[in-house]
Protein backbone atom coordinates (compact mmCIF):
# COMPACT_ATOMS: atom_id res chain seq x y z
CA UNK A 1 0.00 0.00 0.00
CA UNK A 2 1.21 3.56 -0.71
CA UNK A 3 1.71 6.04 1.84
CA UNK A 4 1.91 9.64 1.67
CA UNK A 5 2.70 11.09 5.26
CA UNK A 6 3.75 14.84 5.77
CA UNK A 7 5.61 15.51 9.75
CA UNK A 8 8.67 16.50 11.61
CA UNK A 9 11.69 14.25 12.06
CA UNK A 10 12.16 13.69 15.62
CA UNK A 11 15.68 13.05 15.64
CA UNK A 12 19.09 12.32 13.25
CA UNK A 13 18.87 9.75 10.68
CA UNK A 14 21.10 7.07 10.73
CA UNK A 15 23.34 5.73 7.81
CA UNK A 16 24.63 2.64 5.88
CA UNK A 17 27.40 2.72 3.59
CA UNK A 18 28.12 0.65 0.79
CA UNK A 19 31.65 -1.57 0.68
CA UNK A 20 32.70 1.31 -1.94
CA UNK A 21 31.41 4.41 0.83
CA UNK A 22 28.21 5.23 -0.67
CA UNK A 23 24.71 6.29 0.82
CA UNK A 24 22.62 3.48 0.46
CA UNK A 25 20.26 3.38 3.62
CA UNK A 26 18.72 6.22 5.74
CA UNK A 27 16.53 5.83 8.37
CA UNK A 28 14.83 7.88 11.01
CA UNK A 29 11.52 8.71 12.40
CA UNK A 30 8.74 11.02 11.86
CA UNK A 31 5.61 12.72 14.03
CA UNK A 32 2.69 13.31 12.61
CA UNK A 33 -0.37 15.21 13.43
CA UNK A 34 -3.93 13.12 12.55
CA UNK A 35 -7.04 14.86 12.97
CA UNK A 36 -9.75 12.55 14.99
CA UNK A 37 -13.37 13.28 15.05
CA UNK A 38 -14.95 11.74 18.48
CA UNK A 39 -18.71 13.18 18.72
CA UNK A 40 -18.57 16.64 18.02
CA UNK A 41 -15.12 17.57 19.44
CA UNK A 42 -11.34 17.52 16.57
CA UNK A 43 -9.08 16.01 18.06
CA UNK A 44 -5.26 15.63 17.20
CA UNK A 45 -3.27 12.49 17.85
CA UNK A 46 0.41 12.32 17.05
CA UNK A 47 1.27 9.35 15.83
CA UNK A 48 5.17 8.14 14.98
CA UNK A 49 6.65 6.25 12.20
CA UNK A 50 10.06 5.06 10.67
CA UNK A 51 10.81 5.48 7.66
CA UNK A 52 13.55 3.50 5.52
CA UNK A 53 15.11 5.56 2.58
CA UNK A 54 17.23 3.70 0.06
CA UNK A 55 19.10 4.62 -2.91
CA UNK A 56 19.69 8.00 -4.27
CA UNK A 57 16.95 9.72 -2.15
CA UNK A 58 19.13 8.29 1.31
CA UNK A 59 22.21 10.37 -0.36
CA UNK A 60 19.85 13.48 -0.24
CA UNK A 61 18.57 12.86 3.56
CA UNK A 62 22.27 12.55 4.21
CA UNK A 63 23.31 15.84 2.14
CA UNK A 64 20.41 18.05 4.19
CA UNK A 65 21.28 16.22 7.25
CA UNK A 66 24.84 17.65 6.98
CA UNK A 67 23.44 20.77 5.71
CA UNK A 68 21.39 21.92 8.45
CA UNK A 69 20.29 19.00 10.50
CA UNK A 70 17.52 16.49 10.25
CA UNK A 71 15.39 17.04 13.71
CA UNK A 72 12.57 19.81 13.56
CA UNK A 73 12.33 19.66 10.03
CA UNK A 74 9.35 19.03 8.32
CA UNK A 75 9.39 15.92 5.73
CA UNK A 76 6.81 15.26 2.98
CA UNK A 77 7.71 11.20 2.00
CA UNK A 78 5.75 8.78 -0.37
CA UNK A 79 6.66 5.27 0.21
CA UNK A 80 5.70 1.96 0.71
CA UNK A 81 4.29 0.36 3.75
CA UNK A 82 6.93 -2.54 4.62
CA UNK A 83 8.31 -4.79 7.31
CA UNK A 84 12.07 -4.21 7.93
CA UNK A 85 13.90 -7.26 9.24
CA UNK A 86 15.96 -6.52 12.15
CA UNK A 87 18.35 -9.08 14.62
CA UNK A 88 17.61 -9.14 18.70
CA UNK A 89 18.77 -11.48 20.83
CA UNK A 90 20.23 -13.53 18.00
CA UNK A 91 16.35 -13.54 16.73
CA UNK A 92 15.29 -11.97 13.30
CA UNK A 93 12.47 -9.78 14.14
CA UNK A 94 9.90 -7.32 12.32
CA UNK A 95 9.23 -4.28 12.52
CA UNK A 96 6.39 -1.33 10.38
CA UNK A 97 8.73 1.10 7.91
CA UNK A 98 7.80 3.01 5.00
CA UNK A 99 10.29 2.62 2.54
CA UNK A 100 10.96 5.39 0.12
CA UNK A 101 12.68 3.96 -2.77
CA UNK A 102 13.96 5.20 -6.38
CA UNK A 103 10.71 5.41 -7.19
CA UNK A 104 9.18 7.12 -4.37
CA UNK A 105 9.29 10.82 -2.97
CA UNK A 106 10.93 12.20 -0.41
CA UNK A 107 11.05 16.16 0.28
CA UNK A 108 12.74 17.80 3.06
CA UNK A 109 11.06 20.91 3.16
CA UNK A 110 11.91 23.56 5.99
CA UNK A 111 14.90 24.11 7.71
CA UNK A 112 15.20 24.68 11.38
CA UNK A 113 16.35 28.31 13.02
CA UNK A 114 19.68 28.28 14.56
CA UNK A 115 18.12 29.62 17.45
CA UNK A 116 16.20 26.45 17.86
CA UNK A 117 17.30 23.94 19.93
Amino acid sequence: ATVHMLGRAIGEATFSQSDDGRIVKAVFMIACNVPIQRNDEKITKTIYRRIMVIGSHANYVYNCQEEDGLKGRLINVVGIMDDEKYNEDGQDKYREVTRVSPSGFIKIMDRRSRHDG
